[in-house]
């Protein structure tokens, strides 16, 4: 007698796409997701040689690994790796989508629309081009999950933190559209937001003294006084695209220590 949801987490046949691999955040969850059973199909906009990297640890694992570039910014690149998924592994039954651009902080219209529209469209029309391209060969598999990391900003109202905040709402509300409008299709849609993590963008954001000071104020605030780890948010993400969490969607789980709280 088992008390927990039976069987393997993923499905055996065809393979889980992780965009934007390259992060630590992406990296983390791609290298879970083939120690839990996937083939992974990880994709990268300019990091080939640790994407590279990445897929060879995969393979030493025992897993399929494919790395393939993609701007996800660009309808034709994604529509390519899934293309590319299905003609290798027949079926994609795992998205994640982890890409993202490493942002400063200021007042929100203190940015330029420069860099305020360079955020929009990788993050906003970005996840619109992954959920296109993906959804379609999610239904044609049978279902399966779609899990986008967004930010805990979304539940704080954070000074300052306007880019990161402002186009993750947009993803969070994308994947409430997709998890009531795809469910009758077998997909699962969910969201992750990370807090303060030890790795992916925020080391190379602490090089601007006004972004350093917002990130140490955040764990300040944090109850858990710590930075978080990639492989924490990964476990959240593993979890929200398997067979365990099959009675989960449409909801956005903040790992961030109690900072949203």
């Amino acid at each position: 007698m088992g008390f927990g949801v039976s069987g393997p987490d993923f499905p055996e046949a065809g393979c889980a796409i992780v965009f934007g691999a390259t992060g630590g955040i992406g990296a983390a969850t791609a290298g879970l997701l083939a120690e839990r059973g996937c083939d992974v199909v990880v994709t990268y906009r300019s990091r080939a040689a640790e994407a590279e990297a990445l897929a060879a640890s995969i393979r030493e694992l025992g897993r399929k690994a494919t790395a393939l570039a993609c701007d996800v910014t660009d309808q034709g690149n994604v529509d390519a790796v899934v293309e590319a998924a299905l003609a290798e592994h027949g079926r994609v039954h795992t998205v994640v989508s982890a890409a993202g651009l490493v942002f400063r902080t200021r007042a929100l219209v203190d940015f330029t629309h420069e860099e305020f529209g360079n955020v929009m469209q990788a993050d906003v029309m970005g996840f619109f081009n992954i959920a296109k391209a993906t959804v379609p060969a999610l239904r044609a598999g049978g279902g399966g999950t779609i899990t986008a990391l967004i930010t805990t900003a979304v539940e704080r109202t954070v000074p300052t933190d306007a880019l990161s905040a402002t186009p993750k709402a947009a993803v969070s509300m994308m994947i409430r559209m997709l998890a009531t409008e795809e469910v009758k299709n077998g997909i699962r849609a969910n969201a992750v937001g990370p807090g303060v993590v030890e790795g992916g963008m925020v080391p190379p954001m602490r090089a601007d003294e006004q972004t350093k000071n917002l990130l140490d104020s955040a764990v300040t605030a944090t109850p858990m006084g710590r930075l978080g780890l990639v492989e924490e948010i990964a476990e959240a993400v593993a979890f929200l695209a398997s067979s365990k969490a099959s009675y989960i969607t449409g909801q956005r789980l903040m790992v961030d220590g109690g900072l949203a709280t």
